[in-house]
């Protein structure tokens, strides 16, 4: 059995934050079954940003195939885009011959699954939250979408309410539609073997209480009212760290001006997947405050260094946090925020560093989540060898 991933969010040396989940779970597939990795980029005008993403090195070598398909600017023309990116994947299908596609993201990529179908190729499709929410009520994309979404052999959920949104709007497809969460790699990410030598590595003051946030700079992540909360949590004797994107929009604009005149908060550049470890073993705990979250990699790669968390009731966060790992709260609930952090501040959780890394093991494991996956891939090429 030999599997093409597609994915056109996939992590670089330019930009070694986008995608990582992605790219987790392509890795240890590909440790266990032949396995490609084939990444739609967009042709863009030179040395802008979104070349500089569509042209920079992988990680480590040559792991990924690059494509070129045309796209547009928020989406237009999809017919176009759905032309131009199923021709694209035609000819490394051809050239490596796979026995089934996993396509990750409903939008764009999804939109290549009738011609991968037509190729006579099974298909998994993998939605991950935004890619659902953004365009689920586009009129423009409905029956196209609507189209990937009955001829996939499978789809998977990254969580149980985005699970549940979908099957609201597309109750055919009970039979088919699973929820396999992001993996978490418990040997990589755990508890740090000492505090000082991780605080030490990030250059922050051993001193102070750390607030980490991992997070890109747009509203549905919630960062602004992270920040209102810790404005109206007014210790001298803690910082708050932002790491994440900040994409050129008036919203992050407007967050970046109000974390540059508001003292003890530091944003930082995204890192790279074996960095982001480190900050989670320094810091004292986690916040994600998120309007609306697919899923939440960044709660369940905390809680397996042992740190606790808090979130909100907005979608993924509810699979991942429990009492023995952290809180959730209610989205845009600047007092409850305040709250929560007080009570992680003073010490009082209760649950030691293992307890919170147990809480979540054996659902968000790499290596079960890996077998569920590759076990899925055999069902479906099974039942289709008996057609």
């Amino acid at each position: 059995m030999k599997v093409a991933v597609i994915s056109h969010l996939y992590p670089n040396q330019s930009f070694p934050a986008k995608g990582t989940f992605v790219r987790s779970q392509y890795l240890n597939i590909a440790r266990s079954i032949p396995a490609q990795m084939i990444v739609p980029s967009v042709y863009s005008i030179p040395f802008t940003d979104k070349w500089e993403y569509t042209h920079a090195p992988f990680l480590s070598g040559l792991e990924a195939t690059r494509i070129r398909y045309l796209s547009f600017p928020g989406g237009r023309f999809p017919r176009i885009i759905k032309n131009s990116l199923s021709r694209a994947l035609a000819s490394p299908m051809i050239k490596t011959k796979p026995d089934l596609a996993h396509v990750h993201w409903l939008f764009p990529d999804g939109l290549a699954i009738p011609a991968l179908k037509a190729q006579k190729l099974p298909c998994v499709l993998s939605i991950h939250g935004s890619d659902w929410y953004a365009t689920r009520n586009v009129p423009v994309l409905k029956q196209m979408l609507r189209e990937s979404l009955v001829q996939t052999d499978a789809v998977l959920t990254v969580g149980q309410k985005l699970k549940i949104d979908i099957l609201r709007d597309y109750p055919d497809l009970e039979e088919k539609i699973h929820v396999t969460y992001n993996p978490v790699d418990f040997d990589a990410f755990h508890p740090a073997n000492s505090r000082e030598e991780s605080l030490s590595k990030v250059g922050w003051r051993p001193d102070v209480k750390h607030i980490l946030c991992v997070a890109n700079i747009t509203p549905v992540k919630g960062v602004d009212v992270l920040i209102d909360a810790f404005k109206k949590l007014d210790r001298q004797d803690v910082i708050l760290h932002i790491i994440g994107n900040v994409p050129d929009m008036a919203y992050s604009r407007q967050v970046t001006r109000n974390i540059r005149n508001t003292r003890n908060i530091k944003l930082h550049a995204p890192v790279s997947h074996e960095e982001i470890v480190t900050y989670y073993q320094a810091c004292d705990f986690l916040v994600l405050p998120s309007r609306r979250e697919g899923f939440g990699l960044s709660l369940a790669e905390a809680i397996a260094c042992g740190k606790p968390v808090i979130s909100t009731k907005s979608g993924g966060p509810e699979d991942i946090v429990r009492p023995e790992n952290g809180y959730l709260v209610e989205p845009e609930d600047v007092d409850a925020l305040v709250d929560k952090m007080n009570l992680l501040l003073s010490d009082r959780f209760g649950h030691s560093s293992t307890e919170i890394r147990d809480s979540i093991r054996e659902i968000f494991d790499s290596a079960a989540i890996t077998d569920k996956t590759i076990a899925l891939y055999k069902m479906i090429l099974d039942n289709q060898s008996r057609l």
